[in-house]
């Protein structure tokens, strides 16, 4: 009865002594302090099922972008998130160049040999007679 007295009638009426706009608010009160609480909204939408049902929507809609033949810029541009390709691009820029500047920074008094892991280095002793008669026949044909 409280619930249509909000909507119906439209014109106010006194019913237990109380206007239709005090009970609104009395009633939307009621409703915050008791329905709509923190510990209700986190165990409707943080419990296994909700969690299995976000997983399970998160997979199909993964495996949806990833099967679909529109590239990345159109697919945040269907998002709305227009020139964001331009943004993705330049922030990853930035970043790689970010880390690139501290690393450098870091290994730059270091020798090749300090920075360089064994095996590499070994892979590169192994690849400079390859590597020789390479630059030699290019020369040979330059020349």
């Amino acid at each position: 009865m409280a619930i249509r007295m909000l909507f119906r009638p439209y014109k106010p009426i006194h019913i237990f002594g109380k206007h239709q706009d005090e009970l609104a608010k009395q009633l939307g009160k009621l409703v915050v302090d008791h329905l709509i609480t923190p510990g209700s909204i986190q165990s409707k939408v943080i419990n296994d099922a909700s969690i299995q049902n976000m997983k399970i929507f998160v997979q199909a809609e993964v495996k949806k972008a990833l099967s679909t033949q529109k590239s990345t810029a159109q697919l945040l541009d269907q998002l709305g998130m227009k020139n964001s390709s331009f943004t993705l691009e330049q922030r990853l820029q930035t970043f790689i160049l970010g880390k690139y500047e501290i690393w450098s920074e870091e290994n730059m008094s270091k020798s090749l040999k300090d920075i360089v892991p064994p095996h590499l280095q070994q892979k590169a002793l192994d690849s400079i007679p390859d590597l020789s008669h390479f630059i030699v026949k290019k020369g040979k044909r330059i020349f």
